[in-house]
C-alpha cells in the first residue's frame, strides 16, 4: 500500500499535465499562453520518459534525469518570460525580434551545455544549470509580482495561476535545496514534498484554465498608475535600445 502510494504521489502529474494540455487546446488557451502550453507538453513528454527509463541503470537513467530536467527548466523559464513580457510589456512582446532573441539565447544555452555534459563526461554541469535556471525563474517572478503590486494591473486568472503554480514549485524545490545542502539525512516525506507542491501546482493550473476564454475589458487606471505606466514604457525603450543600438 506504501509503495502504491509513493507511485501515485510521484506520478500523479502525469494525467493531470495531460488533462491540462487537453484543456489549453480545447479552450484555445496555447494561443494566449503559446510557451506555457509547450512547457505542459514538455513536462508530459518528461514524465513519460522518466517513467519508462526508471528501471534502467542507474547512470543511464542519472543522464536521462538531469538532461530532462535541465530542458524542463529551461521551458519553465521561458513560460515565466512569457508571462513576465506579456502582461507588464505588451508592446515588447509584439515585437518579433525581441519576442525571440530570450528564448532562442535559453534554448542555445541548453543544448552548450547538454553537449557539454555528454562529450565532456562533466555530469555535475546539468545540475548547476538546473539551479541558475530555477534561481532566474525565481527572480522573474519576484519582480512580476512587485510590479504588479506597485503598477496596480489587474490580476487575470490565468496569469495569477501560473504565477503561484511556478512560484509554489520553484519556492519548494529552492528550500529543499537549502535544507540539503546542511543535512546528510534525507528524508523519505520530505523528499516527496517538492513532487506534492508540483501536483497541487497541476491543479490549480488545470483550475485556472478550464473557464473558457472570455473578452476582457480595461480598467481606467488612476493617476499613479499612469504615472508607473509610464515609467514602464521608459523602461521597455531603454531595453530596446540596449539590445539593438544603432537600428531605431
Amino acid at each position: 500500500m506504501q509503495r502504491q502510494l509513493h507511485f501515485l504521489l510521484d506520478w500523479m502529474g502525469l494525467p493531470a499535465l495531460l488533462l491540462l494540455a487537453a484543456v489549453l487546446i480545447y479552450r484555445k488557451w496555447f494561443r494566449s499562453f503559446p510557451f506555457f502550453f509547450v512547457y505542459v507538453l514538455g513536462a508530459e513528454l518528461v514524465g513519460v520518459v522518466r517513467l519508462l527509463f526508471r528501471s534502467s541503470p542507474f547512470e543511464l537513467y542519472s543522464n536521462v534525469y538531469w538532461i530532462s530536467d535541465t530542458a524542463l527548466a529551461v521551458f519553465a523559464f521561458l513560460a515565466t518570460y512569457e508571462l513576465f513580457f506579456r502582461r507588464l510589456f505588451p508592446g515588447f512582446h509584439k515585437t518579433r525580434l525581441y519576442r525571440y532573441v530570450f528564448p532562442a539565447a535559453a534554448i542555445l544555452i541548453l543544448l552548450a551545455v547538454t553537449l557539454i555534459a555528454l562529450l565532456g563526461s562533466h555530469s555535475s554541469v546539468l545540475p548547476a544549470t538546473t539551479r541558475i535556471y530555477e534561481l532566474l525563474r525565481a527572480a522573474v517572478l519576484f519582480f512580476f509580482v512587485a510590479l504588479m503590486l506597485i503598477m496596480g494591473r489587474r490580476w487575470d486568472r490565468q496569469e495569477f495561476g501560473i504565477a503561484f503554480g511556478f512560484a509554489l514549485d520553484v519556492a519548494t524545490s529552492l528550500a529543499l535545496i537549502g535544507i540539503w545542502s546542511h543535512t546528510l539525512n534525507r528524508n523519505a516525506i520530505l523528499g516527496r514534498l517538492s513532487v506534492i507542491a508540483y501536483d497541487l501546482a497541476c491543479v490549480l493550473w488545470i483550475y485556472c484554465f478550464w473557464q473558457p476564454r472570455r473578452t476582457q475589458t480595461d480598467i481606467p487606471l488612476g493617476p499613479a498608475a499612469r504615472e508607473t505606466m509610464k515609467h514602464a514604457k521608459q523602461w521597455e525603450e531603454s531595453l530596446k535600445d540596449f539590445l539593438t543600438p544603432g537600428k531605431r
